[in-house]
């Protein structure tokens, strides 16, 4: 029995094996840019504060770059293909910050998960290298007009770095916008968890929280010392986790801490700002007494998903929803998340509609999902809102973005037409076909 159930595991993890190899997305990645464009007669959502939206607008790209945007017609190149947008609208492409996208496929199945490496200090982990091009999730995100995410690496104390990434390409090198764009962490718990299950007390928790931190504290020093040292003897050898922290020790990228309470954040805050870091908090739990905190110290916030349960019984039920909101109103820079499976990354757009309904200005939540993550995450002065000279990466929608009815209708990223083909059209064309034959 015992050699009968080893054959049947061992023939089900080939067929696993098999179906991923063939679960590969076939769409093809886009070609560059070969002539102008110029989609008129739109409805433009810029995604900047000072011009949220042109009626009856047009945007010109070359190159994969935005030449002319405005009210009207424009003047048109030589040779330049006119997409007639009337009645339709027109925004940047949506923005995942952060998410696993091209790194687990699925979920159950280890062989396609790089989500993740051995240790609980690995800086160097740079999701960029390990991104799958032919992720059929990438397309399931691309039809729902999310064309740019800043991928994560999950588990340890420091995960590793995140990388900005275009959602089209043939190898993780063309789909790579910035390898690294920060050092994301998870931040401790530093007050006690008074439950009934717990199995330390309250004292032990304290010590072992401050055990923590100091152990984090000496990681930085020592990083830096490496750093110095390489400064003043290039004969002292290279170190591939103190090169990742560079950026981070000067202040150039910041640390993206993920924290689930207001202590946490209050000790995060604190400790990077002792240091002369840049700090993201990243979270959803505990965001809202600290606003603050944040915002006397300008801590840019992304927001773990609006579609979440209260963090407590003695919550408003709309805690979650109306949070986006109270961020805006008290000026802090921040994104939305949707804090979920990459498959279902899809969904962000929701997210961000959902706080529009309870009281986020259409046109900010808008920008939660577009200029706002790019800006966080250091690609803001290409990516994330429509203005001359940054990239062509945007969405054509039949109805404005964030609508739930609003279907993607086109997509350029970097000005490359994109194929918004997945395998969930695929199956709807076979069925629909199946429909045609009278079902049989």
């Amino acid at each position: 029995m015992h050699t009968i159930t080893k054959t049947i595991s061992s023939l089900a993890a080939l067929a696993a094996c098999a179906t991923l190899a063939h679960a590969q997305s076939d769409i093809v990645p886009a070609k560059p840019q070969s002539r102008p464009v110029a989609v008129i007669h739109a409805v433009v959502h810029t995604a900047r504060a000072d011009t949220p939206v042109i009626e009856d607008g047009h945007v010109v790209f070359d190159g994969g770059r935005i030449v002319s945007i405005g009210a009207g017609m424009p003047t048109l190149p030589d040779g330049c293909e006119i997409v007639d947008a009337q009645g339709m609208h027109l925004s940047p492409g949506f923005v995942a910050m952060p998410t696993n996208l091209g790194l687990v496929e699925t979920l159950q199945v280890e062989a396609t998960d790089d989500r993740s490496e051995f240790g609980d200090y690995r800086p160097e982990a740079v999701p960029a290298v390990a991104i799958n091009p032919d992720s059929d999730l990438l397309t399931v995100a691309r039809a729902a007009g999310i064309l740019i995410a800043v991928s994560v690496p999950n588990g340890g104390t420091v995960s590793g770095s995140a990388s900005a990434i275009r959602l089209d390409g043939w190898t993780p090198e063309d789909i790579a916008i910035d390898r690294a764009v920060g050092v994301v962490m998870t931040w401790p718990m530093v007050e006690p968890a008074r439950s009934l299950v717990s199995r330390r007390s309250p004292e032990d928790q304290k010590r072992r929280a401050k055990e923590e931190l100091e152990k984090i504290g000496r990681f930085f020093d020592e990083m830096k010392a490496i750093l110095a040292a390489r400064a003043a003897d290039p004969t002292v050898a290279h170190d591939e986790r103190a090169e990742a922290m560079r950026d981070v020790l000067s202040g150039k990228d910041p640390v993206i801490v993920q924290v689930g309470s207001a202590s946490q954040i209050e000790s995060a805050v604190a400790w990077t700002k002792a240091r002369g870091l840049r700090l993201v908090v990243v979270g959803g739990d505990g965001i809202e007494p600290a606003i603050p905190l944040l915002k006397a110290e300008k801590i840019p916030v992304v927001v773990s998903g609006v579609h979440r349960l209260p963090g407590n019984r003695h919550a408003p039920t709309d805690e979650a929803y109306a949070l986006p909101r109270k961020l805006a109103e008290a000026g802090i820079l921040f994104s939305i998340a949707t804090a979920d499976e990459p498959a279902h990354e899809r969904n962000l757009p929701h997210h961000a509609a959902t706080a529009a309904a309870f009281g986020l200005d259409r046109e900010a939540a808008l920008r939660a999902v577009t200029s706002n993550p790019c800006e966080i995450a250091g690609i803001g002065d290409r990516y994330g809102s429509l203005a001359p000279l940054k990239s062509a990466t945007m969405i054509l929608t039949r109805g404005h973005p964030l609508e739930i009815t609003s279907d993607v209708a086109a997509a350029w990223i970097d000005g490359r037409t994109i194929d918004l083909s997945s395998h969930q059209t695929q199956m709807k064309r076979k069925y629909e076909e199946k429909l045609e034959r009278g079902g049989k």
